[in-house]
Protein backbone atom coordinates (compact mmCIF):
# COMPACT_ATOMS: atom_id res chain seq x y z
CA UNK A 1 0.00 0.00 0.00
CA UNK A 2 1.43 3.38 -0.98
CA UNK A 3 1.77 5.92 1.80
CA UNK A 4 0.41 9.45 1.43
CA UNK A 5 2.93 12.22 0.89
CA UNK A 6 4.06 13.91 4.10
CA UNK A 7 4.07 17.38 2.55
CA UNK A 8 1.64 18.97 0.10
CA UNK A 9 2.89 19.56 -3.42
CA UNK A 10 1.72 21.40 -6.51
CA UNK A 11 -1.91 22.57 -6.30
CA UNK A 12 -2.20 21.31 -2.72
CA UNK A 13 0.74 23.47 -1.62
CA UNK A 14 -0.77 26.51 -3.31
CA UNK A 15 -4.03 25.88 -1.44
CA UNK A 16 -2.19 25.54 1.88
CA UNK A 17 -0.26 28.78 1.26
CA UNK A 18 -3.45 30.63 0.27
CA UNK A 19 -5.19 29.44 3.46
CA UNK A 20 -2.23 30.60 5.53
CA UNK A 21 -2.15 34.01 3.85
CA UNK A 22 -5.90 34.41 4.35
CA UNK A 23 -5.60 33.49 8.02
CA UNK A 24 -2.70 35.88 8.55
CA UNK A 25 -4.43 38.77 6.77
CA UNK A 26 -7.41 38.29 9.06
CA UNK A 27 -5.21 38.42 12.14
CA UNK A 28 -5.43 34.71 12.94
CA UNK A 29 -2.32 33.32 14.60
CA UNK A 30 -1.18 29.96 13.32
CA UNK A 31 0.27 29.30 16.76
CA UNK A 32 -3.15 29.65 18.38
CA UNK A 33 -4.47 32.04 20.96
CA UNK A 34 -5.04 31.58 24.65
CA UNK A 35 -8.52 30.49 25.66
CA UNK A 36 -10.10 33.45 27.47
CA UNK A 37 -11.71 31.31 30.17
CA UNK A 38 -8.71 29.14 31.09
CA UNK A 39 -5.77 31.14 29.76
CA UNK A 40 -4.49 28.05 27.96
CA UNK A 41 -5.00 26.43 24.60
CA UNK A 42 -3.11 23.96 22.52
CA UNK A 43 -1.27 25.73 19.70
CA UNK A 44 -2.49 25.06 16.19
CA UNK A 45 1.10 24.69 14.99
CA UNK A 46 4.45 24.66 16.70
CA UNK A 47 6.94 27.44 15.91
CA UNK A 48 8.96 24.81 14.00
CA UNK A 49 5.93 23.98 11.83
CA UNK A 50 5.27 27.67 11.15
CA UNK A 51 8.96 28.04 10.19
CA UNK A 52 8.60 25.11 7.77
CA UNK A 53 5.50 26.75 6.25
CA UNK A 54 7.58 29.91 5.77
CA UNK A 55 10.16 27.88 3.86
CA UNK A 56 7.40 26.44 1.67
CA UNK A 57 6.08 29.96 1.01
CA UNK A 58 9.62 31.03 0.04
CA UNK A 59 9.84 28.09 -2.37
CA UNK A 60 6.58 29.28 -3.94
CA UNK A 61 8.02 32.85 -4.03
CA UNK A 62 5.17 34.09 -1.85
CA UNK A 63 7.37 36.54 0.04
CA UNK A 64 4.62 38.38 1.94
CA UNK A 65 3.44 35.05 3.40
CA UNK A 66 7.03 34.00 4.06
CA UNK A 67 7.73 37.18 6.03
CA UNK A 68 4.49 36.94 8.01
CA UNK A 69 5.17 33.31 8.91
CA UNK A 70 8.81 34.01 9.81
CA UNK A 71 7.72 36.87 12.07
CA UNK A 72 5.17 34.65 13.78
CA UNK A 73 7.68 31.84 14.34
CA UNK A 74 10.35 34.36 15.37
CA UNK A 75 8.04 35.97 17.90
CA UNK A 76 7.41 32.49 19.31
CA UNK A 77 11.17 32.09 19.79
CA UNK A 78 12.16 29.99 16.78
CA UNK A 79 15.89 30.66 16.38
CA UNK A 80 16.11 29.71 12.69
CA UNK A 81 13.17 31.98 11.86
CA UNK A 82 14.90 34.86 13.63
CA UNK A 83 18.16 34.22 11.76
CA UNK A 84 16.41 33.93 8.37
CA UNK A 85 14.36 37.07 9.01
CA UNK A 86 17.52 39.01 9.80
CA UNK A 87 19.23 37.70 6.65
CA UNK A 88 16.21 38.33 4.44
CA UNK A 89 15.72 41.87 5.72
CA UNK A 90 19.44 42.58 5.39
CA UNK A 91 19.57 41.37 1.78
CA UNK A 92 16.13 42.70 0.83
CA UNK A 93 15.99 43.61 -2.86
CA UNK A 94 19.45 42.17 -3.56
CA UNK A 95 18.08 38.69 -2.85
CA UNK A 96 14.38 38.95 -3.66
CA UNK A 97 14.14 41.85 -6.11
CA UNK A 98 11.40 44.32 -5.29
CA UNK A 99 9.35 41.68 -3.45
CA UNK A 100 11.12 42.26 -0.12
CA UNK A 101 12.20 45.68 1.08
CA UNK A 102 15.39 45.81 3.08
CA UNK A 103 15.04 46.97 6.68
CA UNK A 104 18.31 47.11 8.60
CA UNK A 105 16.62 48.15 11.86
CA UNK A 106 14.18 45.24 11.85
CA UNK A 107 17.00 42.92 10.75
CA UNK A 108 19.03 44.07 13.75
CA UNK A 109 16.10 43.41 16.09
CA UNK A 110 15.76 39.81 14.86
CA UNK A 111 19.53 39.27 14.93
CA UNK A 112 19.63 40.51 18.55
CA UNK A 113 16.84 38.11 19.53
CA UNK A 114 18.67 35.20 17.91
CA UNK A 115 22.02 36.25 19.42
CA UNK A 116 20.39 36.27 22.86
CA UNK A 117 19.65 32.58 22.25
CA UNK A 118 23.32 31.94 21.48
CA UNK A 119 23.29 32.12 17.67
CA UNK A 120 26.74 32.59 16.17
CA UNK A 121 25.06 33.43 12.85
CA UNK A 122 23.16 36.28 14.52
CA UNK A 123 26.29 37.59 16.23
CA UNK A 124 27.93 37.76 12.79
CA UNK A 125 24.87 39.53 11.37
CA UNK A 126 25.07 42.10 14.17
CA UNK A 127 28.78 42.65 13.48
CA UNK A 128 27.93 43.29 9.82
CA UNK A 129 25.15 45.69 10.78
CA UNK A 130 27.08 47.58 13.44
CA UNK A 131 30.36 47.87 11.56
CA UNK A 132 33.89 47.32 12.85
CA UNK A 133 33.55 49.88 15.63
CA UNK A 134 30.15 48.67 16.88
CA UNK A 135 28.71 52.02 15.81
CA UNK A 136 25.13 50.78 15.62
CA UNK A 137 22.46 51.81 13.16
CA UNK A 138 20.69 54.55 15.04
CA UNK A 139 17.48 52.51 15.19
CA UNK A 140 14.80 53.22 17.74
CA UNK A 141 15.01 50.86 20.74
CA UNK A 142 12.74 47.80 20.55
CA UNK A 143 11.44 45.65 23.34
Amino acid sequence: MAEAAAHPTGPHLVLVVLCIVLALTRGVSLLGDANASTGTAAPLHTPEQVYQMALEARTERDYPAMLALLREAGNAGDLRAQELLASTLLAGPALHGGAVAGDACEAAMWARRAAEQGSAVARHQLMMLNGPHNAGLGCAPTH
